[in-house]
């Protein structure tokens, strides 16, 4: 198993979620319900992406 690239899906999830939970529970979370499929939808791709980045640099800095 490669240890490695589930530690940085983990970290990636739980920055989307918690950019999910810090959004929904401000009070612009909470005055815009209606937009909650969006901004899930945008937690997920800055999840995607937080990902992408971190697999590049720690392969960049630890396994060149």
């Amino acid at each position: 198993m490669d240890w490695l690239n589930l530690i940085i899906n983990v970290v990636a999830i739980f920055a989307g979620l918690a950019l999910y939970l810090v959004i929904q529970n401000s009070k612009w979370g909470k005055e815009h319900t209606q937009y909650q499929y969006a901004v899930m939808l945008g937690a997920i791709l800055l999840a995607c992406i937080v990902g992408g980045i971190l697999r590049v640099t720690v392969k960049a800095l630890f396994l060149s």
